[in-house]
């Protein structure tokens, strides 16, 4: 395990995010909105942050290529806007290239101890559209083949960073022997990290845990499609509160929506590499 590698202009870093949009994700969570759009709204947000990091006085500098893929009933689908002939595009590109720009309200800080409500541009890449089933051996075949590419590419990179978050189980077979294939894969800094989020309305919890669960089934497979946390994940997590120990996987099994959006946090802070 090493994971050490300078992400730079010269030598970015790769992040794939795998998203379920299966029907069931039109399930509302924790209140009236939706799964899929609440899981829309986080990964805009990520993608918003890996941009600002990028963000220096000469532009958006080439410190990340990003990818996105979605899989339900309408099949697996390279989730980002525009064309391109990978499914990952370097950072600035997504800047160019919203799908729209949203105006939001939010409360922000008034400077005397209070907050105002004040209205802001959302940039949106990522469009919640779910229907069907759950093709997640068809998504991650796909993602095999192009982070395999990847990596042939950026021989020196710090390794690609895979993020998938889904609420069921897959329709279309069994999905670990691809996920196995996944994080065999490496550059000279060490091996892909594929993490797995399963998100729910409630049940069982299981957090980043250091051993295979023994139920649901689910769980147990899930984690072994996970890979042990680095360190600077493991600091990470356990700064955010959860009781995370060596040999931690990047896992979680009924996750609520505060579980997601630490997940991503903790799953891009390889981004806190670049200068």
């Amino acid at each position: 395990m090493s994971y050490t590698a300078e992400i730079s202009r010269r030598n970015p870093t790769a992040f794939l995010f795998i998203i379920d949009l299966s029907a069931s994700m039109g399930t509302p969570w924790q209140g009236p909105t939706t799964r899929a759009q609440c899981v829309s709204d986080a990964l805009n947000r990520v993608l918003h942050e890996l941009i600002l990091k990028c963000s220096k006085e000469d532009g958006i500098r080439h410190y990340f290529d990003i990818g996105v893929i979605s899989y339900s009933g309408l099949g697996v689908k390279d989730g980002l806007p525009g064309s391109s002939v990978s499914l990952f595009r370097p950072i600035f590109r997504l800047e160019e290239e919203p799908l729209r720009l949203e105006t939001r309200r939010m409360k922000v800080p008034d400077g005397a101890g209070g907050l105002v409500e004040t209205e802001t541009k959302f940039p949106v890449w990522f469009d919640a559209k779910h229907a069907g089933n759950t093709p997640m051996v068809a998504a991650f075949e796909r993602a095999a083949k192009e982070v395999a590419e990847w990596c042939d590419a950026h021989p020196a990179a710090y390794p690609p960073t895979i993020l998938h978050l889904t609420d069921g189980d897959s329709t279309d077979g069994d999905p670990e022997p691809f996920a196995k294939m996944i994080q065999r894969m490496r550059t000279e800094d060490g091996n892909v990290l594929l993490m797995n989020i399963h998100i729910s309305n409630g049940g069982t919890s299981i957090k980043y845990p250091s051993t295979e669960p023994a139920h649901p089934p689910a769980a147990g497979l899930l984690y072994r499609m996970s890979s042990e946390l680095p360190p600077v994940m493991q600091g990470t997590a356990q700064a955010l509160g959860y009781d995370v120990r060596d040999s931690a996987r990047g896992y979680i099994y009924g996750a609520d929506v505060v579980d997601m959006v630490q997940f991503f946090d903790i799953g891009t802070r390889a981004a806190n590499k670049a200068p």
